[in-house]
């Protein structure tokens, strides 16, 4: 339980901590049709801060738990 509960706390604060800053993005791509003529519109996303800082939470909590539970 203590080894993969670090390495969840860890990759749960990496991966908060870029999206609390900003710097983790995708692609979001909407589509519409009308008859024969199609649009198509390709734009960078940014997933909501809250998010981030809900997982640098979670990842602190797994990694206080790993540290504090034996063996």
């Amino acid at each position: 339980m203590r080894m993969p509960a670090l390495i969840l706390g860890v990759i749960l604060l990496i991966v908060g901590g870029l999206i609390a800053a900003g710097t983790l993005r995708y692609d979001g791509e909407d589509k519409a049709e009308f008859g024969p003529v199609k649009f198509s519109l390709t734009r960078e996303k940014t997933p909501p801060a809250n998010l981030g800082w809900v997982l640098v939470g979670v990842g602190a909590l797994a990694l206080v738990v790993g540290v504090a539970s034996k063996k």
